[in-house]
């Protein structure tokens, strides 16, 4: 055993020992043309354009067709808020014109009746100064007659004025009974208010002649015997 681990030993040379030579550094290892940036940009794109495009496409139009909707609906409550305030200004403009309306024919229609009444109560005190019905009706007919006559007052009230006129009265007494004037109210109200006069009656009838127990009219003050007299009939 000894003499083959001596031939061996003698079989290894220890003449000198060389060191390992440095590994050169490795050259950075140069992109091939299929692995440069803008050429995997260019993969990318050209594999997935379609679908950027499409999503690009679909946001514009999903953000376009929101803002239309909301648009529409804006312009859609607008225009009927303003019917609606069109309609509500309509109806109170309709109301306020109905309200003024009525209120002119009321305060129309209250002047005429106070006007009607105190033409009555100008004839009543009037008529109240004789003695019989007929000869008040005859009486206020004639006072009647005079306001249809151009030539006379065109009101009972003027009429009732005119000085020395009317048998006993002188303007100074103004008392009168109801009956008095429930008279005087069947001859002027009925002219007032619709135009009627009593049969028989007109405008020339404007002078009367009394006596105790009668009150005629006629159309001539002389009293010629072509005149026309009238009496009030019931």
């Amino acid at each position: 055993m000894d003499e083959n681990f001596a031939s061996a030993k003698s079989m290894i040379h220890f003449d000198r020992w060389d060191p390992m030579p440095e590994l050169p550094e490795p050259k950075e290892r140069k992109a091939g043309k299929h692995m440069t940036t803008s050429g995997s940009k260019n993969v990318f794109w050209r594999k997935y354009a379609v679908v950027i495009i499409g999503a690009a496409l679909f946001t514009l139009y999903t953000i376009g067709l929101s803002a239309y909707v909301n648009w529409k609906a804006e312009v859609r409550v607008r225009e009927e808020l303003e019917a609606d305030y069109q309609q509500k200004l309509a109806d109170y403009q309709y109301q306020q014109q109905e309200e003024k309306q009525a209120q002119y024919f009321l305060t129309g229609q209250a002047s005429r009746d106070a006007f009607i009444n105190q033409e009555i109560d100008a004839v009543a005190p009037v008529i109240s100064k004789l003695s019989t019905d007929a000869q008040k009706y005859t009486e206020a007919s004639c006072m009647l007659a005079r306001v249809m006559n151009a030539s006379y007052p065109n009101s009972f009230q003027e009429v009732a004025k005119q000085a020395k006129q009317w048998m006993f009265y002188d303007g100074t007494d103004n008392s009168y009974s109801p009956h008095d004037r429930e008279i005087a109210e069947k001859i002027v109200r009925p002219y007032l208010e619709d135009g009627i006069i009593p049969n028989g009656l007109t405008a020339d009838m404007v002078y009367g002649s009394w006596s105790v127990n009668d009150f005629v009219l006629r159309d001539d003050f002389e009293g010629s015997g072509t005149m026309n007299t009238w009496r009030y009939k019931e």
